[in-house]
């Protein structure tokens, strides 16, 4: 992850986010906090901090929402900023006018790592060289299982789409290596075949937007479990969206 890229987390009405802003620095995250609408402007436009995402919260203290993160964002160093309404899932009303501002991700409380991880990805997404993904994908923060040479270990699945997953593992198989995961998928579970597509691991490769783990790519999948990943998918994407 370019670490020059800024995430700013904003505080809302009677809300303080320092532990929002702690947590996103654990993950790796290079990471401010504004008390004030008027401390996010003057943030922002310090061209050196290269604000990039800001977390707002449902009730953030202006009179005109849409124009005053138009503003914000007129005054980061790309010209653009990419916005997340985090905190609790406020009523019909109030959704109604962040839709009406333009606001689309969301991270409405709990919410777990995993979401949080996701949705400033997504948020980040426009600053970085990823490849586009042929499925829809969701954070999916469950135990895991996965097979490879006679042995089982134990994992935690990050992401999921009806393509492959990413499981979060100290131990990860080495790339290209034939596996198989056992994963949670609505009220059982599935036992699925796959491949190591790439592996995140400590050292100079490392992305610091992953989790220590490992990509994997489905091999041959049944059409009824197939059907069951995107439900599952299409479910929790429900929540991270306005």
């Amino acid at each position: 992850m370019p670490t020059q890229r800024t995430v700013l987390v904003i505080d809302g009405g009677g809300a303080p986010r320092g532990a929002l802003t702690q947590r996103l620095r654990r993950l790796g995250y290079r990471t401010l906090r504004a008390k004030s609408p008027e401390q996010a402007f003057q943030l922002v436009g310090e061209r050196h901090q290269q604000v990039a995402a800001a977390l707002i919260p449902p009730d953030l203290a202006v009179i005109d929402l849409a124009a005053a993160l138009a503003a914000l964002a007129a005054g980061a160093p790309d010209g653009i900023l990419s916005y997340i309404v985090a905190g609790a899932g406020p009523g019909p009303e109030a959704l109604s006018e962040l839709r009406t501002a333009g606001l689309a991700l969301a991270l409405w409380e709990p919410f777990d790592d995993a979401r949080l991880r996701f949705q400033v990805n997504r948020a980040l997404a426009r600053f970085w060289d990823h490849p586009q993904r042929r499925e829809p994908r969701a954070p999916i923060d469950a135990p895991a299982l996965f097979f490879h040479a006679g042995r089982q270990k134990g994992a935690r699945l990050y992401t999921l789409s009806a393509g492959g997953l990413f499981l979060e593992t100290t131990r990860p198989a080495v790339r290209n290596a034939a596996v198989e995961v056992e994963i949670p998928v609505g009220p059982g579970s599935l036992r699925l075949p796959g491949s190591v597509l790439y592996t995140n691991v400590p050292g100079n490769l490392h992305r610091a937007d992953l989790p220590v783990g490992m990509g994997v790519a489905f091999g041959a999948v049944a059409e009824p479990a197939l059907a069951a990943i995107r439900r599952e998918v299409a479910q929790v994407s429900l929540g991270l969206t306005l």
